[in-house]
């Protein structure tokens, strides 16, 4: 256990294996604060830390009806203060008891409303519609009739995933489907976890997937704008980076992110962030089709990669500390951010290994691998500064070795297949030269930068033009012609 602050009040910390809650847990605690650890079980990793000041038992998060009175009853006694929004359920939580903290407190947890509108997809979609954001075209059929008639709409592949985790758990990642037949086989009601009966009584709609159109890029490069809001000086800090591997392959979370400086990208992104979020911690998700960026998914808390904000020098957490007690300095100067890898160690060597053993060229991939190996990179399970936590982490993706390897070897006995529609590819062909600018400021054009990152034009140069307001307006050839 390290020395703490005396005058600093505790934090509450809720026990589990994610990444952001190591990352919360490590940067707290290297500030000195008191980290009360809460967990059900006396195997939890984070009540291993040197950063967890005591350890106390608590209900199981999953059984809402037990752990809500509970919580409830530990802040109105002063016991819990601060809750550190470690994930989905936390901060859904903290949002049904934001009336019970403090004022100071209470004005660094979003609403109800807000939170409902970030963890449910479907009623993300349509606030980001109402609000003239730009997204996929998505649907929440209600019936195999209704999904069909979307699917005939759009083409193949779709995206089906759960509208929340808050009823299907962490567990469930969505997938790609390819075929009519695939669709008809999965469209059909989830499981809900135990415990969350009450949550899908509430919201029924959960009950049953939604589908989305399929990006290709979203294989490729998933951009995240990432910072902190406070209730009265707006944005503090945000940092952009993109999803470079994520697993399960496909439809999983990030194993490896890399930060990037693009002020368009960020300044497209943060005027969807003013629009949906109305303070702490976010995480948006963006994808680029040609010449749009398309909001996918907004996180009101911390997140899987956080460690790379905080090596960058966007100490989120900390931010977030100093907010509950609403003493945040004024005018945070913007900097460019250095550029360096997250990634999840185990699954990132498994990964290089399955695609050595694959094959294709394998020279050139280990060429790749060896260079990978010389960026500067911060892990997202933990430091081994903490050293107890991390091993229990990797010691717990190790658990089932299979399932960790077979979606990488799938993926890769994929590699090369496009995921496009015909009729997404015949409307690139028929798009004008002329690049339609989406509501996003400086958010248009993007495809080409894609490209360019993906290799797709080696011998090319390309220079965009924007207007006074910041759209990029046309893409041009080094040699003059339009793209």
């Amino acid at each position: 256990m390290t020395s703490t602050h005396p005058t600093y009040p505790a934090v509450a910390l809720f026990d589990n294996a994610y990444s952001s809650t190591f990352a919360f847990l490590d940067s707290l605690g290297s500030h000195g604060i008191t980290v009360n650890v809460y967990g059900p079980s006396l195997l939890g990793s984070t009540r291993w830390s040197r950063f967890s000041s005591s350890y106390q038992r608590c209900p199981p998060l999953d059984e809402p009806e037990e752990f809500l009175p509970w919580l409830r009853q530990q802040i109105r006694s002063g016991a819990i203060t601060r809750v550190a929004p470690t994930s989905d359920l936390i901060a859904y939580y903290l949002s049904e008891l934001r009336d019970e903290f403090a004022d100071e407190v209470r004005r660094t947890i979003p609403t109800l409303a807000d939170v409902e509108v970030c963890l449910i997809k479907s009623r993300f979609a349509a606030t980001c519609k109402a609000k003239r954001i730009a997204t996929p075209e998505i649907a929440s059929p209600s019936n195999i009739d209704e999904a069909l008639a979307f699917a005939e709409k759009v083409g193949y592949p779709l995206v089906m995933k759960a509208k929340s985790h808050l009823a299907v758990g962490m567990a469930e990642r969505g997938a790609v489907i390819e075929t009519k037949q695939q669709l008809r086989e999965r469209f059909v009601p989830y499981e809900i976890v135990k415990g969350h009966e009450c949550i899908v009584a509430r919201y029924p709609e959960l009950r049953l997937p939604m589908l989305q159109r399929f990006i290709p890029s979203a294989t490729r490069r998933v951009y995240s704008v990432s910072g902190f809001k406070d209730a009265r000086l707006g944005i503090v800090t945000a940092a952009l980076s993109y999803k470079r591997e994520q697993w399960p392959p496909k439809v999983g979370t990030s194993t490896h992110q890399v930060a990037i400086n693009d002020q368009r990208i960020l300044r497209a992104g943060l005027v969807a962030v003013e629009r949906l979020v109305s303070c702490g911690i976010f995480e948006l998700e963006l994808l680029v089709e040609r010449n749009k960026l398309l909001v996918i998914d907004l996180n009101p808390r911390s997140f899987g990669f956080m460690s790379l904000d905080i090596a960058r020098g966007s100490d989120l957490p900390w931010l977030w500390f100093q907010s509950t007690m609403d003493c945040l300095p004024e005018g945070a100067s913007a900097r460019p951010l250095p550029v360096m890898h997250c990634r999840q160690s185990l699954p990132f060597y498994v990964s290089r290994l399955v695609m050595l053993l694959s094959g294709p060229n394998r020279l050139q991939k280990m060429r790749g691998f060896w260079n990978e190996l010389g960026s500067p990179w911060v892990s997202m399970n933990g430091q081994w500064r903490d050293p107890v936590p991390k091993l229990l982490a990797l010691l717990r993706l190790l658990r089932h070795p299979g399932g960790l390897v077979r979606p990488y070897w799938d993926s890769a006995s994929d590699f090369g297949k496009t995921h496009e529609s015909p009729r997404a590819k015949a409307t690139a062909r028929n798009a004008p030269a002329e690049v339609q600018t989406s509501d996003f400021p400086a958010a248009a054009a993007m495809d080409t930068l894609e490209h360019l990152a993906t290799g797709a034009y080696p011998r090319m140069t390309f220079s965009i033009t924007a207007d006074e307001t910041g759209r990029f307006v046309r893409p041009f050839a080094s040699d003059g012609n339009k793209e």
